[in-house]
C-alpha cells in the first residue's frame, strides 16, 4: 500500500509539472513573428510612431513613390535593418516591412549567409519555392530568400500580410 501511494504521489508531481509547462507555453504562444532591435520589439503591422520613437533617430530616411498612398511610404534605415511604412486602410502609418542587414538575426536566431537546413531548423513550418522560404503566423510573414542555387540566405524580410478570404 505505501508503494502504491508513492507511485500515485510521483504520478500527481509529474502532472502538476506538466501542465504548469503547458499553460506557460500557451500564455506565451506568438500570435505574429516579430523582430527586436535595440531592445524595441517591432511587429510589422504595428502603428509605425511609437516604434519608430522608441528607435530613436535613422541612419537616413527616404519617401518612397507610392501613387496607392500618394507617396507617403517612407523607408527608415537603421544599422542593422531597414524599417518600411506604409499607410492601412484606416489611413493609420503602419510598419509594412523590416529587412535585416549585416548580422541581425531573427527572434529564431536565422541571419544572412546561413544554409537552408538551417532555415528549415528555424522555421520547420517553411514553404519553399525556388529558393524562397516563407513562414506566416498572424499577420506577419518572413520571407527568406536562399538565392538562386539555393545555398545561403541572401535576404530576410518580415511582410505585413493580410489573408485572403
Amino acid at each position: 500500500m505505501k508503494k502504491m501511494k508513492k507511485v500515485l504521489a510521483g504520478m500527481l508531481a509529474a502532472t502538476a509539472v506538466l501542465s504548469s509547462t503547458v499553460y506557460t507555453w500557451a500564455a506565451e504562444a506568438k500570435t505574429s513573428y516579430t523582430f527586436t532591435a535595440e531592445k524595441v520589439q517591432i511587429a510589422v503591422g504595428e502603428e509605425a510612431q511609437p516604434i519608430l520613437d522608441s528607435l530613436g533617430e535613422a541612419d537616413d530616411t527616404r519617401v518612397l513613390n507610392n501613387c496607392a498612398n500618394g507617396g507617403k511610404d517612407k523607408v527608415y534605415q537603421y544599422e542593422d535593418f531597414d524599417l518600411y511604412t506604409t499607410q492601412n486602410e484606416a489611413k493609420k502609418t503602419i510598419v509594412q516591412t523590416i529587412v535585416l542587414k549585416d548580422d541581425a538575426a531573427t527572434e529564431e536566431g536565422l541571419k544572412l549567409g546561413q544554409t537552408p537546413k538551417e532555415v528549415k531548423a528555424a522555421y520547420p513550418d517553411a514553404v519553399e519555392s525556388l529558393g524562397l522560404y516563407t513562414v506566416t503566423l498572424g499577420n506577419s510573414q518572413i520571407i527568406i530568400d536562399c538565392g538562386l542555387k539555393n545555398d545561403k540566405v541572401v535576404d530576410i524580410s518580415y511582410e505585413y500580410y493580410v489573408p485572403q478570404k
